[in-house]
């Protein structure tokens, strides 16, 4: 809990939004009502949480960093295991991607790969096809 506390306490308002209308369904109910504290702690009620999570993420100033989804530009790092076959014998490799941890979106398992695709990014061309964001659910905070 002392990680999700830290993680939780240097987001701003706008990520938090992002943070909760993307992923508070996958905490346990304990973390979901630290997550929710923090939001009331910070005076964002339902409202505020809706109208903040509409609002873009600011931009830092590196955008081929920053999640397509979200705009967010905290990632972490992802391991899959991949098998490869050569002739008689297979090896497992490791693949790295970055997953952001706003929205948990992973870029890199994304149809948007490639030089052309990023080029194609930084000038905006897939903004209009984020994925439709999820609405937030009034129960959480009652």
């Amino acid at each position: 809990m002392d990680e999700l506390q830290k993680f939780i306490s240097n987001l701003t308002d706008i990520e938090l939004a992002k943070f909760i209308g993307y992923r508070i369904k996958g905490f346990m109910g304990s973390s979901q009502q630290f997550i929710l504290d923090e939001a009331r702690s910070r005076g964002l009620g339902f409202e505020e949480i809706k109208t903040l999570f509409k609002n873009e993420i600011p931009q830092g100033s590196n955008m081929l960093y920053c999640c397509p989804q979200c705009g967010s530009d905290k990632y972490f790092t992802e391991t899959d295991y991949a098998q490869r076959q050569v002739r008689y014998i297979s090896y497992e490799v490791a693949i790295e991607s970055n997953r952001c941890r706003i929205c948990g979106f992973n870029p890199n398992k994304n149809d948007h790969k490639g030089v052309i695709n990023k080029i194609k990014k930084v000038l905006g061309f897939y903004r209009s096809t984020r994925l439709r964001p999820p609405e937030i659910d009034r129960r959480l905070f009652s």
